[in-house]
């Protein structure tokens, strides 16, 4: 299965100002820690750094590849096997991974896009949890800047000719119910965002579905105009990138320049992406992955580099000393033995 990545640039900042330390050292820090505190709570699921690791051998081995994992602790699928009728519900925890690369030398990451991973911010948050926080004069942060993309919205802004619109959407994700709840105010009810709102609510209810796909365009019996500013502005209401709940978005429409149509994916639409194994049917693991796409990178001649944002950086900054115990808003306590099944759905 194909597997897409982002192109971010990292620093650490040091009270907003980027420092010359390396994101690479940093995780090796945060993999000092011990198991029990490096993990923590990030939009209610348990979430910590597994491994960093040098990538294959023929590769640049200044690089590190990384994975994080986020812990999903309810509604678990079946295992079984395909040549008996015998299915088991899974037990254990089952953890979606997100694998980084990281070119240290020109401060660039790669991420994987998991839909049901940890998303950048999650990232940030959890990273950021390690630093001390109780000097005001010294505010630590790791920030991941985007690397802008050749595409935009500009292209569709331009378009008069806008085919579909294809919306998926996690229904179990926090933020779906509070889109859901913007949408049904007396000003929005009766816009496309509040239809289509409600459209996926009844779905999700009648269903139990926990993905509900939507897609809407021209048909083939009558005429819809598919008007860019209200797509535009259904795009603005649901806050694509910053609504966990949305997973994908995919626009079609006809180009204005080459009058062809094509399909753009308006998900992190203004961050650079490229993605490695198209048509691989195998479940690979996490190194593996991060083995490709450092190769594509490579590949693709080491794009997106630090050094075109031109940032000044602090030369004095030292690594500061990291929290290794996690604060309240973070911890998760480990239990024991058998563990209750309301307390593992938490």
């Amino acid at each position: 299965m194909a597997r897409k990545f982002h192109y971010y640039n990292v620093v650490i900042t040091l009270n907003g100002t980027a420092t010359t330390l390396y994101f690479s050292d940093f995780l090796e820090a945060v993999m000092n820690i011990d198991w029990h505190n490096r993990l923590r709570k990030i939009k209610f699921h348990p979430t910590a750094l597994f491994h960093v690791k040098m990538p294959h051998h023929d590769l640049d081995q200044t690089c590190r590849v990384a994975c994080i994992g986020k812990y999903r602790q309810s509604i678990k699928p079946y295992a079984g096997d395909i040549n008996s009728d015998q299915a088991s519900m899974i037990d254990k925890d089952i953890i979606e991974m997100v694998t980084l690369v990281t070119v240290p030398m020109v401060r660039t990451v790669l991420v994987e896009f998991n839909y049901f991973g940890v998303k950048v911010q999650d990232i940030e948050d959890y990273l950021n949890s390690f630093f001390p926080m109780d000097n005001p004069r010294k505010q630590w942060a790791v920030s991941f800047l985007p690397v802008d993309s050749e595409l935009s919205l500009a292209d569709i802004r331009r378009s008069n000719d806008i085919k579909s619109v294809t919306l998926k959407m996690n229904a179990e994700d926090e933020d779906f119910a509070a889109t859901l709840l913007r949408s049904q105010n007396p000003s929005q009810s009766s816009s496309v965002f509040g239809g289509l709102m409600n459209l996926a609510g009844t779905i999700n209810e009648e269903t139990d579905a926990p993905i509900v796909e939507l897609s809407f365009g021209k048909g083939r019996k009558r005429k819809v105009d598919l008007d860019s500013v209200e797509i535009l502005r259904l795009i603005d209401l649901l806050q694509i990138n910053e609504n966990d709940s949305i997973l994908s978005c995919k626009v079609k429409y006809k180009t204005p320049q080459s009058k062809k149509t094509q399909e753009l994916e308006l998900k992190n639409i203004g961050v650079k992406s490229d993605s490695v194994l198209e048509g691989d049917k195998a479940n690979h693991g996490w190194e593996f992955i991060g083995d490709k796409i450092l190769e594509r990178y490579i590949e693709k001649g080491r794009q997106g580099s630090i050094a075109i944002r031109r940032m000044p950086y602090d030369e004095e900054a030292n690594m500061p000393a990291l929290v290794p115990l996690p604060g309240e808003k973070y911890f998760v306590p480990i239990q024991q033995g058998q563990r209750d099944e309301d307390e593992q759905s938490a």
